[in-house]
């Protein structure tokens, strides 16, 4: 059985340690991973650490919605064009940790910066967004031709059907497995747009709740969908991996 662990940090501190062990568990159980930028800096690690797993992993590169400081555009935009990066972001919006309304019209900005760039390079989007759905819906109906990805969905079902709508897929972490407010956008979403991840080193399901997380771990996640679903965790594996090679245009060697 084969995952793709569409959202990883695997750059982080947290795996500076123990980080070829960590990506050697998650080979050892079929998984493969999606690792994603949040700043310049953290794109760089990405793309340097999927150039180093060739069969295994990919990288996203982009300018995450609290993570905005100086940017060298030109610069990301030559990283997005590596044949390893699979996508732009993670980018949005945030209104959970940012209250401020020009911060907020900032965020907006940096978003739709990249929303261009996506165009440019022709990728999809790794979409951040938290407290503002609607706000983002907005702006991506202005951009017609893009399409993407919501990480860590945690919106309702009519939410949901508004991404649907504009032909985004949306994943969800190891967060389905404790806490039940996600089981109905679960159990309506068809499985051809739903994705699975971990975005560890957060966010640990159970049973290693309260534990770093790490991408083998994202299989609880596919068991809790196929439980919701009624559907085996074959079923989900195939075709949640099918939806993240045709979404992100993934080489599957």
């Amino acid at each position: 059985m084969n995952l793709i662990d569409i959202h990883t940090h695997l750059n982080f501190p947290q795996f500076a340690e123990d980080r070829e062990e960590v990506i050697k568990r998650a080979r050892e159980v079929g998984v493969r991973m999606i690792n994603v930028g949040t700043d310049l800096a953290t794109s760089r690690e990405v793309v340097a650490l999927a150039e180093k797993c060739p069969s295994e992993m990919w990288a996203t590169v982009g300018i995450h919605p609290t993570d905005i400081g100086d940017i060298s555009w030109d610069e990301l935009e030559h990283l997005a064009q590596n044949k390893k990066v699979v996508a732009i972001g993670e980018c949005g919006l945030d209104y959970f940790h940012v209250k401020d309304v020009a911060e907020r019209q900032q965020q907006a900005e940096v978003f739709e910066k990249q929303i261009d760039m996506a165009q440019r390079v022709g990728k999809p989007l790794m979409i951040h967004c938290r407290d503002a759905y609607d706000d983002l819906l907005a702006v991506l109906k202005n951009f017609p031709q893009v399409t993407g990805n919501v990480h860590f969905f945690a919106g309702d079902w009519p939410t949901a059907k508004k991404f649907l709508a504009l032909g985004f897929t949306l994943s969800f972490t190891g967060a389905i497995t404790f806490a039940s407010n996600y089981d109905e956008v679960i159990k309506n979403l068809p499985l051809e747009s739903l994705l699975i991840e971990t975005d560890c080193p957060f966010v640990a399901p159970v049973p290693h709740r309260g534990q770093r997380n790490e991408p083998s771990y994202v299989v609880e996640v596919a068991k809790r969908v196929a439980l919701l679903k009624g559907i085996s965790l074959e079923e989900v594996a195939r075709v949640t991996t099918a939806t993240a090679r045709l979404r992100f245009g993934l080489d599957l060697l």
